[in-house]
Order: structure tokens, then sequence, then C-alpha cells
């Protein structure tokens, strides 16, 4: 563990592989299973235990602000399970204050689970409604119908958890403006407080890519898109949901406090095949098959294929880049402080350029995106990266 972390809360992040089937659109790291066997979910548990005691000597004691449950589907794991994993945690960390987010799917077997997760003290589900329109859950290749998932979405927000996210995607095969408006209604009127929203994104190697590459896959053009993301925008802000990150929308006291730990740089330790920790200055990445994690696990050795000490350089440039994501930008008080100058010092022709194209300016005492910016973001970020 990198000098100067010990006293610093932590995030957990813990990869679920298993998923009932894998979207064609999606790039994950996953394994589709139908239903989860009873002695794949004890392996996993098994497994991820094994690679906690990796690592708990070197964070023991520290404060937990978040622990999150992603993949895949985490909640196709019995409530058991995972008690499993955060009473291992507890034992070690202190969790006390921790949000604690489970990500869910709304059919009929997750859903049925929130009681028992609510019980087991998940604060958060995140549930992947993607779209409550028929056509555009077919056409996505997702598992609910609409009217199923609704019905889960309102079963979620019945069991009492304290904080709850629905996930939206746009730019979707056949999907119009007015089937995205209808969409972010729906969530409105049911009380959803946090909205994840995804423009749909081609991603190499999955099924969605190789049909977009034979012309056997129809998609909104970039007007339509934009006008999707406008739309979203300004529906949930008149609704009391503004933006705070590109993808994430959310009213007082809902923001995602895990993901934020990521826009900020703050620690986190990742647990499961594909997972990524960073502690300090320290960054590392499992490996991303489940077989290969498990079999480096079993043989007492990492399961990290990627394990590096980053530059102060490479740093400096991901606070900038990761602190643009969020609506109110990269504080320069923040920035001075941390990095002894002001990031024009490091950075200076690249802001430059990027303030003369008109997407970044200075309010406020922060940098931040633009109008234009937030359309352009990636453009951005690859600017600041360097390539």
């Amino acid at each position: 563990m990198s000098r100067g972390t010990s006293g610093r809360d932590l995030g957990v992040y813990v990869h679920v592989p298993f998923c009932e089937h894998v979207c064609p659109y999606c790039d994950f790291a996953v394994v589709g299973v139908g239903r989860l066997p009873a002695s794949d979910e004890d392996e996993l548990v098994d497994s991820l235990l094994l690679e906690w005691r990796r690592w708990r000597e070197r964070v023991a004691g520290r404060p937990v602000a978040s622990v999150y449950f992603g993949g895949g589907t985490p909640s196709l794991l019995r409530a058991k399970s995972l008690a499993r994993v955060l009473e291992a945690l507890a034992a070690d960390l202190a969790l006390d204050a921790a949000e604690i987010t489970v990500e869910l799917n709304p059919g009929q077997l997750e859903v049925a689970r929130a009681p028992e997760l609510r019980a087991l003290g998940v604060t958060r589900l995140s549930v992947g409604l993607q779209s409550t329109d028929d056509e555009v859950l077919r056409r996505l290749g997702r598992a609910q119908r609409a009217a199923e998932a609704l019905r889960g979405l309102e079963a979620c927000l019945a069991a009492g958890f304290e904080s709850l996210s629905a996930d939206l995607i746009y730019g979707a095969p056949g999907q119009s403006v007015g089937a995205l408006l209808r969409d972010v209604e729906r969530v409105v009127d049911l009380g959803v407080p946090h909205v994840s929203a995804y423009a749909l994104t081609l991603e190499p190697g999955t099924p969605f890519a190789r049909a977009a590459s034979a012309g056997r896959l129809e998609l909104p053009d970039e007007d339509a898109v934009v006008e999707m993301s406008r739309v979203l925008r300004a529906r949930l802000a008149a609704a009391g949901i503004p933006r705070y990150e590109i993808s994430s929308y959310a009213r007082a006291g809902h923001r995602s406090r895990h993901n934020q730990r990521y826009w900020t740089r703050s620690d986190v330790l990742g647990l499961g095949p594909s997972a990524a920790t960073l502690l300090g200055e320290r960054r590392l990445r499992n490996a991303r098959g489940l077989a290969e994690w498990r079999a480096a696990l079993r043989a007492g050795a990492s399961p990290a294929v990627e394990d590096e000490e980053i530059s102060p350089a490479e740093a400096r440039r991901e606070a900038l880049y990761l602190g643009l994501r969020r609506t109110e930008g990269v504080s320069r008080a923040e920035y001075l402080r941390r990095w002894g100058a002001a990031p024009e010092a490091f950075l200076g022709p690249e802001l430059a350029r990027l303030r003369a194209l008109e997407l970044i300016a200075d309010e406020g005492g922060f940098i931040r995106l633009t109008e234009r910016g937030l359309l352009f973001a990636d453009d951005v970020f690859l600017a600041l990266v360097g390539r």
C-alpha cells in the first residue's frame, strides 16, 4: 500500500460476474448462467473471501464510505452470500456509516430478494431498468418486459431503501425521442431519486458492434441522440433531479457516494474478476476471466494482471479529466492544494486549446465543461490524457 493512505476512508467494489443472459451491447466481464447454480455461487464467494484475505492487513481499520456490489447481476446471489462478504469486511473495517449498494435487474427473482437485502443492511439499490418500452427492450436484448420492469421498480421503491437509482439507455435501436421522454416521465412519476442515463455505445467485439459493421443494426442518428440527451436532462432538472455528473442525476441527498470516489480519485479496493483498485497512487486491475482470476487465487498468487505506481504527471492529468465529469468541474483551490500549482502549470497548451474550442470554461474558481464540452466530452478527456 502506498504511504499516506491508511488514515483515509475507503470504498470497496465487489464484482459479481453472473447474469441470467448477456445483453448484445454488454462489454463487461460477465458470464451468462441462466439460473445460478448454488455451487457456482458458493465458489465465487469463497474466492472473493480468499482475495479479501490478501488485502485485509493492508487496509484494516480504515473507515468505509461505500461498498458497491456490481456486475453482472449481484442480486442473483442469495442474501446469505452477500452477508458472508459483508461480515468478512466488517471484521476488519468500519462499515457502520457505509453506503451499501447492490445492482439489481427488475426481474421477478431479483426483486423478490429486495426485502432480504434491506434486512441485510443494504442501503441503496441500482436498478437496471434501461427502458419502459417493450419494443426498445426487445431490440436491446433485455430479458424483462416493460410491465414487469415497472412492477419491479415499484417493489424496490416500496422496500424501504434509503436511496434508489434507475438506469436508462438512450440512442437504442428503434428508440425515438418520444419513447425516451415516456421513460423519464414514468421514472419521475414513481418518485425515483437518482437516475443514471447512458448513451448506447458500440463496444468492440460485442454482437451489436458486429451487427453495426455488417449494416444490420439501425441506430438513431447523432442529432437524435443529442436531442434525447437534451430532453432527458431538461425533464429531470424540471422534476428536481439535476445532473451532477455526465451520466448521473439526483435529488438532493441522493448522489452516489461510491461513484463519486472514482471522479475524485479516492481510494477504492476492487474484489472479483476485472475489478480495479486504486490505493494512493497504486493501481491494480484483476484478470478479466472468472477462471483466470479464480485460478490465481487458488495458487496463492495475485489475480492482478496490471499493477503499477501512477506517476505524478499521470495523476495530475487524471485529476483533471475525471474531475471534469462532474458538472461543478475541477476546483482550482483544491488542485493547487493537492499538486502545488495551477492546472495550467502542467497542462497549459491542452487547456488553452480546449478553451479556444469552447469546450471548457472558468467559472467561480472551477474549470468545467461547457454545454458544447458536454456533447464532446470524450474529445476533451482524450486531449487531457495526451492521446
